[in-house]
């Protein structure tokens, strides 16, 4: 769990890069921290997801993926110290066709909170889903995140009555989506 004794992040030095393998154990713990901080963990939670010990391999573009998906993580500029990440990538049970992206693994540590990186780390993601040629952005949450759900619908995102698409996340309550196309 988090430290409640945390040193203060200094912005400056802080930078928004790509994941990179040496990025995973760390990433891994966060999100199980930051559920854990929520009590959100367990079956149909992102603890679940068989991808969190190696969200590299997942996000990191090859050949057959193309630029279909990306992650970056904030990281310090000096320490190379991770304090949260964000992605995108096809939404799963969906076509290529149907154009939609799901908004994937946005977790910061608290000590991140507040100092306008999740602004900035949705901008890139959001960015990158267009340059992909996604038509639209799809989120599942839990009520317990109001903070970050403000600041998804700050950002245009739309609640949705169900679900879209197969994520396995069936614990989440909360569905929105951003049209990518304005």
């Amino acid at each position: 769990m988090f430290s409640q004794t945390a040193t203060p992040l200094n912005p400056a030095q802080l930078l928004i890069r790509p994941i990179a393998p040496q990025d995973d154990a760390t990433l891994e713990k966060l999100v199980i921290d930051v559920l854990t901080e929520f009590g959100c963990v367990g079956p149909g939670y992102a603890s679940a997801d068989p991808e969190i010990k190696s969200l590299s391999t997942m996000y990191l573009s090859t050949a057959a993926h193309k630029s279909d998906r990306g992650y970056w993580v904030v990281a310090d500029g000096k320490n190379h110290q991770v304090y949260g990440g964000a992605g995108f990538s096809r939404l799963r049970g969906t076509t290529e066709n149907d154009g939609i992206c799901e908004l994937q693994k946005v977790y910061f540590d608290p000590k991140l909170r507040g100092l306008g990186f999740g602004r900035k780390i949705l901008e890139r993601c959001v960015q990158e889903a267009k340059q992909a040629g996604y038509r639209m952005m799809y989120l599942e949450s839990t009520p317990q995140m109001k903070n970050a759900l403000d600041i998804y619908a700050k950002f245009g995102f739309q609640y949705l009555p169900a679900p879209l698409g197969n994520t396995g996340h069936h614990s989440c309550s909360v569905f929105m989506s951003l049209d990518l196309t304005q």
